[in-house]
């Protein structure tokens, strides 16, 4: 029987520069299974973990990942976020590498963050879903995140 080391943790500025390749793929993985993206490339997702990590190293964005053997296949990115007057968590991405979905990686991550959230005060988490992204509306659901409001688009 083979084991593996597996945990979650907070990424410091460090972590996120040693990993900003991984980052970059799962922040470009995460916008292309989006419905309405079209002009966005892996160069424009490596900017935006260069800004993650500007974020991380001053303090207003917490990032987790999640590591199997040292190697990171999940994260999840938060920060500071006014829904109407309060001032809530906001879940700005998770993602998961394809092959270790299904395994409780992102119900682990969203306790690390709802864990941070509630050390530090915050009354709320929020979270956004693509509409055809039936799993993972089924995970938050069963982890107490509730509907909130709904977004329709039309072209």
């Amino acid at each position: 029987m083979i084991h593996h080391r597996e945990n979650v943790r907070k990424l410091t500025c460090e972590d996120c520069i040693k990993a900003k390749e991984t980052l970059a793929n799962f922040y470009y993985q995460n916008l292309m299974s989006c419905s309405c993206i079209s002009n966005f490339d892996i160069h424009a997702a490596r900017k935006k973990i260069e800004s993650l990590i500007e974020y991380v190293g001053n303090s207003s964005a917490f990032v987790y990942g999640y590591y199997v053997d040292d190697i990171l296949c999940g994260y999840l990115w938060a920060y500071e976020h006014a829904f109407r007057e309060e001032k809530r968590m906001y879940v700005s991405e998770i993602r998961v590498e394809e092959k270790y979905r299904g395994k409780g990686i992102g119900k682990k991550l969203l306790k690390a963050i709802e864990e941070e959230a509630k050390i530090l005060g915050y009354p709320a988490l929020y979270i956004h879903a693509e509409g055809n992204n039936k799993k993972a509306i089924k995970l938050y659901e069963l982890l107490g995140y509730e509907l909130e409001r709904v977004q329709l688009r039309k072209s």
